[in-house]
């Protein structure tokens, strides 16, 4: 007789053919069917009483070779993997670091206060050699807090949190601070800087307050170009004469600048320099600028260290903290507490630039987040060199005023007008933006 085979299974018009014994007529069926389990046939030559087994349905699960339990594949396995995935994956974003630098709002310092040295409360600039002012208010110097360089590794979680945060600004590592430069060279590099700055400071804020009227330009080394052996480290220039030309006497470096601009390179220079006491001429051929430096004129090839000549003197009560931008806020600091009064008018006034010994205040980096950290620290007034009101348009903190200065004389004027209450002769960003 025909047979079904074994768990077969039927629906709609599907057809499937028997699997009986030989000669078997087949089983057709159509349309749907009723599953039945088959009988299975004694074995050949056993009794026709013995027990039989029941085929089992085909599409049941199999059974495990012991203890009897069907294996089902469950999808929370899949699910537990993924999440094993993605806390591996969050693991790494917080701990390997990432070549990128994050910059954000930094402490503020108040020149005119105090700060905790050793111990002790230390005026952050003292002046000696002149008579000294109180000061009310404040004068902030700004700073912007830098991870990312050596020594201070960001991670990608930290780099998603900075995209997020308006005050906060991300940069490729190579644009602060290359990786070839280890991290003890650039503390070294940023302390000079600062360091340079003090020194400007002191010089401009004598030459501003009239306690100085000339400086001393002493060398403190030559440029690869130079190389020749002319000058020596200590060497203080006093005169230049070109050939043909008339000898001018040097008291003040933007002097020096401005008479090599008239120089052209390759031209025959006599330099007459003191030197261990006595003065020495030195001949030379001046030095063409590069070709990037904007420089016009020539130069004499020199790295000098400016000083105003005076007895006055100021020192600085400040560690761990580098970089030349804080040399603005120094010069108004010394010019506060050297000149009878209240410059701030017990205003929070805060600023930053760089400065050179003539009082040219210079762009800096960073100035978005400086604001927000002076807004932060309760300043409603901020000073920013002129030459960086491109970056501080549309980053003015909410509430703050930005006043925009060239130079040491524009910003002690702009002090003064604050502390008056009186904006009507100080420049803004706005007005520098549209000239």
């Amino acid at each position: 007789m025909g047979a079904c085979a074994p768990g077969a299974r039927f629906a709609g018009s599907a057809m499937t053919r028997g699997a009986g014994g030989r000669g078997a007529a087949p089983w057709v069926m159509m349309g749907p069917v009723t599953e039945h389990p088959v009988p299975a046939l004694p074995a050949p030559g056993a009794p026709a009483n013995a027990p039989t087994a029941v085929a089992p349905d085909a599409g049941a699960a199999p059974e495990a070779a012991a203890g009897g339990r069907p294996r089902i594949a469950h999808p929370w396995r899949w699910l537990l993997a993924w999440v094993a995935l993605g806390i591996l994956a969050f693991i790494a974003a917080a701990t390997i670091p990432v070549p990128k630098v994050i910059e954000s709002p930094g402490r503020t310092w108040n020149v005119l206060g105090t700060v905790q040295s050793e111990g002790q409360s230390t005026d952050l600039i003292s002046v000696s050699g002149a008579e000294t002012y109180h000061a009310q208010g404040a004068l902030r110097m700004t700073t912007v807090a830098v991870s990312g360089c050596p020594g201070y590794p960001v991670t990608a979680l930290d780099v998603i949190h900075a995209w997020f945060d308006s005050d906060e600004v991300v940069l490729d590592r190579d644009q602060v601070c290359p990786e070839s430069v280890t991290a003890e060279q650039q503390h070294k590099v940023e302390q000079a800087q600062m360091t340079s700055s003090q020194d400007a400071a002191v010089t401009a804020a004598l030459m501003e307050t009239g306690l100085a009227d000339s400086m001393v330009l002493t060398v403190r080394g030559t440029t690869q170009e130079r190389g020749d052996g002319v000058f020596k480290a200590g060497d203080v220039i006093r005169t230049i004469t070109p050939a043909g030309g008339q000898t001018t006497t040097l008291t003040t470096y933007a002097q020096l600048q401005e008479l090599m601009t008239t120089i052209v390179p390759g031209a025959q220079v006599q330099v007459v320099v003191s030197r261990d006491g006595r003065d020495i001429t030195l001949a030379m051929t001046t030095l063409a600028p590069g070709r990037d430096s904007g420089r016009e004129g020539s130069l004499l090839g020199v790295m000098l260290d400016v000083r105003a000549k005076s007895d006055v003197n100021a020192t600085f009560s400040l560690s761990d903290v580098g970089g030349p931008s804080a040399g603005s806020m120094f010069a108004l600091g010394i010019v506060d507490k050297i000149t009878p009064g209240d410059l701030t008018g017990g205003k929070d006034i805060a600023g930053t630039g760089t400065i050179s010994s003539d009082g040219t205040i210079g762009p800096i980096g960073g100035i978005a987040q400086k604001m927000a950290g002076a807004s932060n620290a309760g300043s409603r007034y901020f000073l920013a060199p002129a030459s960086n009101c491109g970056d501080v348009l549309g980053h003015e903190p909410e509430g703050m005023e930005v006043y925009a200065v060239s130079n040491l004389h524009e910003a002690v004027r702009a002090v003064e007008g604050i502390a008056a209450d009186d904006a009507s002769s100080l420049t803004t960003c706005q007005a520098v933006a549209s000239r």
